[in-house]
């Protein structure tokens, strides 16, 4: 899976059972509907308890929710039978002329309102660098605000070399029974985050290539 922002690109290697929302963010309406439409056609029958139409629905959903946070990659991990386990998310931020240190970037994080209780932060080295990785509950309000929502989340950040950009790549889950097999899809799929040059055009440029990244 990958996607441009500006002069580079990000990449991770999603294993089975992960769908890529990436190309459905931008698209329209009915581009979403079509879109899920053709992924559910790819998907042997024989493998889904659910039926076709409310996995449609779902991944439509899921598409929608990450342009609501303006995501520029995405993904939705689905057991065997159709059931959305995990969803996946990369967004970058950023300001011209700031530069956050990941002290910085751990602050924020751990003061996200909606974390319940103490959130688990460590440091991690990854292939392509240093990173924050936060783990931690988080409670939402229900539908029209009423009830309470709990979901678990990894989240990684760090810092994209040579800019002053943080990458926040996000796995988020409610089926808290399966916490401990999540966390470790999470953390399995991160080393293999790479960041990809650009060269003026948008493509690609040959390993040792140079686009300021």
């Amino acid at each position: 899976m990958t996607v441009d922002i500006d002069d580079w690109t990000c990449r991770l290697d999603f294993p089975d059972g992960w769908i890529d929302l990436t190309a459905a963010i931008e698209l329209e309406p009915a581009g979403k509907a079509a879109w899920a439409r053709e992924v559910v056609n790819s998907v042997n029958p024989l493998d889904l308890v659910a039926s076709r139409e409310s996995l449609e629905k779902n991944l439509v959903s899921l598409a929608r929710n990450a342009e609501k946070t303006h995501a520029v990659l995405a993904a939705a991990y689905f057991a065997v039978g159709g059931a959305n386990y995990a969803t996946f998310d990369v967004q970058i931020f950023g300001e011209d002329g700031v530069a956050l240190s990941l002290d910085e970037v751990e602050s924020r994080l751990r003061g996200h309102k909606e974390i319940v209780g103490e959130p688990q932060a460590s440091r991690v080295e990854l292939p392509v660098g240093p990173a924050v990785r936060l783990q931690a509950v988080y409670q939402s309000k229900g539908v029209l605000g009423f009830g309470k929502q709990l979901s678990e989340r990894v989240s990684y950040a760090l810092l994209v070399p040579q800019t002053s950009d943080v990458l926040l790549a996000t796995m988020s889950w409610r089926a808290m029974e399966h916490s401990d097999q999540l966390i470790a899809a999470a953390d399995a799929l991160m080393p293999t985050l790479s960041f990809v040059p650009l060269d003026a055009e948008g493509n690609a440029l040959p390993e040792g290539g140079s686009s300021g990244v």
